[in-house]
Parts: C-alpha cells; structure tokens; sequence
C-alpha cells in the first residue's frame, strides 16, 4: 500500500491498544461514524496482479484512481455493527475471521460485516490470478497491511460516533446503458438501494448504496488499478454530500456487467458511476431522517463440498482462505489439500472422499432496512425469481440465437428472497464475508464432468466454472430464509 512504514505502525499501535483492555463506550442513545483508508497497492513495493479475467493475472502498470477500505459504525446502544466496503475483487472468510479478532468486533455486541465491492481491477486478493494458471497471485504483505489497516479504520470509526439518524431510501432504475445479463434467462435487479446515516442537525456520516453488476468496466485489456463504476460513484457522493460512501454489489451473477453506451474505458466508467449516484442523490431527497433506530446482525455458518473439478486440482492455492473439513466435519491438514489433488488427478476423488468448507450468510438490520449477506456471487433470479420476464429490461428473456436454452418449466416457484426480506427496505450484498464463486439454479446447472470442466456445454455457462459445486446453491439460499425467519 502508498501508506508509510510509521502509518503501519500506527494502525497497529491502535489495533493493539484496543486489544490490551481499554473499554468499550455504550452509547445511550443511536449513533453512527465513519471512516476511510487508503489501501491502494505501491507498485514500487508490492507484486502487483490485477484480478478478475482470465485463468492468471495482468502486471499493473500504474494506478488509475485509489482503492479504499471504508468503514460505517451503527449503533442503537445495546448493538453495534459495523460495514466495511473494500475496492477488492474479493475477500476469503478466513480473512474476514481476522479482522473481526484484529478490530475485537466478534462478540454478540459488536460485529463486522465486510463486503468486496468485487472490481476487476484491484490486486488478486484470492490466489487465482497469478503468473500462471494455478499459482497464486497474492501479495502476502499486501493483504496483511490491507487487514491491519481495515482492523483500524473500524475503530477509528466507532471512535467516531456520533448521535445519529437514518434515512433509507430505494428506487427501481432503467437498466439500459447501465446493466446488462449476459445468460440466459434475462433477469436484471433494477434496484438501487441507499441507507444514509447522517448528525442530527443532517450532516452525512456515511452513505451505503447497493446495486447489482459487477464492476467490470474495464476489461482484460487494462492495466491500471481502478475502483471501476464503484470508485467513480464512491467520489461522486462524497465530493457532493461529505461523509463516506460504500458501495455494497447486489445480486451480480448470471452474469451482470455493464452496458455500455460508448468505447470501453474510463469515460464510461464515469459516466456510469454518475449515473449511479444521481439517482441515489435522487431517492434521498425524497427519504425521511428517522431517529432512535434499530441494529442488528445474525449469521448462521454452513458447510459447502467442494465439487469443482477445477478447484479440486488446484486445492493447495485456491482455498488457502478457507480450512479444509472431511465430510464429518474434521479439519484436514493443510498438506492434505495437495495429497486430494494429486489424488483427484489420477484417479477422481469420490464424492465420499471431497473437502468441505465452512462459509457464512448473515443478516444486518439498519432501522427499516435490512440487508442480506450472500458469500458469493448469487444470480438474481434467486432473489427476484423474473422467469417470465418482469425483470428483463430492454433484452428477450431468452437469445433466440442460445443453442441450449435453459428449459424455465424448470425454474423454482417463488417466494423469492427478496420477497421474505422482514423490512421495508430490503438489499441484498453479494461478496458479504466471503466469496465462493457463482451461486447458479440448481436447475440450469449444466456442465461436463470432466477434470478440466472442458469443453462446455454448448451456450453460456461460464458460472459452473467458477462456482464451487452445485450443492452450494440450495445450502446457502436455505441458511437465508432460515435467517429471515
């Protein structure tokens, strides 16, 4: 990072006075703070890869606009919650573990929910876009100072605190010249959401806005460090509001990516991420403050097999970021991951015999609002359902060009999780605490079960490579309607 040696030290030092005993503040009363660190990588100091395309990653060749880690700390006296957004592609469970020890928000009191604004052009953060296809690509000292200073910025921002109050606000864009789903069938979540805490004379403190599609703006070809649309929507807000802006993805699989309306480049990734903040500034005018609000926050951990032929070969880099578990429940050793990969290739690891992982999904209650926590990259017909094409913008529910449609008399019949969402506001956070690739339909889960998944099956089914397995789907999306429960 472009942080000095003596700013290390100093997060730190603070880190660290926090954990040698000093106490906690109970607010009486609703309050809220902010904070924001600068976590962009020195290309001086660090390897830097950037993440996102391809099978390995892309040398940065300089820095387009910064990455930051920014923090916002609610509380209604007897909870306290804070929400880190990052401009990373993503962040492993066991990462997210870390923090929550380094900042001491993992108690029922005080937690932590973290969220990767998932641009593709922030530094590999996850091992798989290294020099070459299976080799990691991470900058250990990179992620280490990315935690130290996150653990930080949290309790800076709980120092922070203030008297606050709320507005929450919601509105239901146009997709077109902004997203775009890339698999059949069409289902875009057209829904911008926006949670403000602000003084109580309204003076912002932070600004969370949640919108789904991946911030892919720039593509393979670029080789800067960038936020994407993220970044451009982020200074937009704070230039014309002040406080913190954290930019939380929605329901992005499927796949969401941007539509553009010009040549691919920084041009559009501005004219996106205005877009994006004046229908936010929008809503807002129009929200009421409410005071004495409510927080809270609840998680339930599940247990994931690893199906994925490819992560499978490629165990001992892809899921450093996660233990490794027998089917009981056992934790492995870390040796055995290249013990089940050897295995894997020459004879093909019985389901009997595959890891698990443990991931989590997790609930936030911010006064009317609520947000659901998905580790991974969810598709949005598994929040909206939209199989008859409610949610499909200005594309056909299906390319009558698609050589292998997906048959919809298949689809699941609703209630949707948006729809069981308890609260007036509802959003969901995709890359919330973890991330375990594409959450695909357990009905349009078509793929070769081949070692390398290759060739595909015919049309677009890129996301079953990149997801961990089938079985995710129905575990995750069951630990979230037990949660809103």
């Amino acid at each position: 990072m472009k942080a000095s040696a003596r700013r290390t030290a100093a997060c730190l030092a603070l880190i660290l006075a926090q954990g040698s005993g000093r106490a906690f503040a109970s607010p009486k009363v609703s309050m809220a703070g902010a904070y924001s660190v600068d976590i962009t990588p020195s290309l001086d100091t660090h390897r830097v890869l950037l993440a996102g395309y391809g099978a390995k990653g892309r040398r940065a060749r300089g820095v387009h606009d910064k990455l930051y880690a920014r923090v916002a700390v609610f509380s209604d006296g007897t909870k306290t919650v804070a929400v880190a957004s990052l401009d990373l592609l993503g962040l492993y469970r066991a990462d997210v573990l870390d923090l929550r020890r380094m900042a001491r928000f993992d108690t029922p009191e005080r937690s932590l929910f973290v969220a990767a604004g998932h641009t593709h052009s922030a530094p590999d953060t996850l091992g798989m876009w290294g020099p070459a296809p299976g080799i990691s690509g991470v900058d250990r000292g990179y992620l280490r100072g990315v935690k130290e200073a996150v653990a930080a910025a949290v309790l800076t921002a709980y120092d922070r605190m203030k008297p606050a109050k709320l507005k929450t606000a919601a509105a239901r864009l146009d997709p077109k010249g902004l997203c775009r789903d890339r698999r059949d069938p069409a289902v875009i979540d057209p829904h911008l959401t926006v949670v403000s805490a602000e003084t109580l004379d309204g003076k912002p403190i932070a600004t969370l806005v949640n919108w789904s599609c991946h911030p892919e703006v720039l593509d393979a070809g670029n080789d800067l460090v960038s936020a994407d649309f993220a970044g451009a929507l982020c200074a937009k807000l704070e230039a014309e509001r002040g406080g913190a802006c954290l930019f939380l993805a929605g329901s992005i699989g499927g796949l969401m990516t941007p539509e553009l309306e010009g040549p691919r480049g920084f041009a559009e990734v501005e004219r996106i991420g205005s877009e994006l903040a004046g229908s936010a500034l929008k809503a807002l005018s129009k929200a009421k403050a409410l005071a004495g609000f409510k927080v809270e926050y609840r998680s339930e951990e599940v247990s994931l097999p690893v199906e994925n032929s490819r992560y499978l070969l490629f165990l001992p880099s892809l899921t450093f970021g996660h233990p490794l578990f027998d089917a009981a429940g056992k934790p492995l050793a870390e040796s055995k991951a290249y013990t089940l990969a050897a295995r894997h290739l020459f004879t093909r690891l019985s389901e009997e015999d595959r890891p698990w992982v443990r991931t989590e999904v997790s609930f936030l209650k911010l006064g009317q609002a609520c947000g659901l926590g998905i580790p991974g990259e969810l598709f949005p017909e598994l929040a909206l359902g939209g199989y008859k094409g409610e949610y499909r913008g200005s594309q056909p529910l299906t390319d009558p060009a698609n050589p292998d449609p997906p048959d919809l008399s298949q689809a699941p019949a609703g209630p949707y999780l948006r729809e069981l969402m308890p609260c007036r506001t509802p959003f969901i956070v995709n890359l919330a605490n973890d991330q375990i690739g594409y959450i695909v339909p357990e009905y349009d889960f078509k793929i070769r079960k081949s070692l390398t998944l290759l060739p595909r099956m015919p049309g677009h089914h890129y996301e079953e490579t990149n997801s961990i397995g089938r079985s995710a789907t129905g575990i995750v999306t069951d630990a979230a309607r037990r949660l809103m429960r």
